[in-house]
């Protein structure tokens, strides 16, 4: 009689662990956006960009878009991997909106150095050079991917109700 009871209980706590690793599943998700996310802190480093403009090395036009928008990215990096760890319910639309913000301020400043580097000789000299050329080369195709990521992630992402 024993051994029916437990042979009974067996699959039930099968089940169990099963509903239990979906779960954690869900929350590992939230954990590996939210370090993603917390990744764009190293965007407040954009202020390069407006030290550049300031020793007329890079071009105004595209200095300004790219260091600002870098900043203000970076700046709400941390509050937003923050809010997707805690899993408030509007984490998911707060994320897109970031990601989309972020996935812009790259596009733009990517368009601006091409196009401004035509006018601003100093501009395609200085993002040439070393060290600026890790930027260009580095940086911003590993930050559009983890947008990317982020993106991909965000599907399956549930609120902790």
């Amino acid at each position: 009689m024993i051994l029916y009871h437990r042979k009974q209980t067996q699959p039930s706590n099968r089940r169990t662990i099963t509903n239990n690793n979906s779960e954690n599943a869900l929350h590992t998700n939230d954990r590996i956006i939210s370090i993603l996310t917390s990744i764009h802190t190293i965007r407040i480093f954009g202020v390069v960009f407006l030290i550049g403009i300031s020793q007329g090395i890079i071009a105004p036009t595209f200095g300004y878009v790219a260091g600002i928008g870098d900043i203000l990215i970076g700046v709400t990096a941390i509050p937003m991997a923050y809010i997707i760890k805690k899993g408030h319910s509007w984490a998911r639309q707060g994320s897109i909106i970031c990601n989309s913000m972020g996935m812009a301020d790259l596009v733009i400043a990517i368009y601006l150095g091409v196009t401004t580097s035509q006018f601003f000789a100093a501009t395609s000299t200085t993002m040439t050079a070393w060290p600026w050329i890790i930027i260009a080369t580095v940086g911003v195709p590993s930050l559009l991917t983890i947008h990317f990521v982020i993106f991909w992630l965000l599907r399956s992402y549930r609120y902790k109700e």
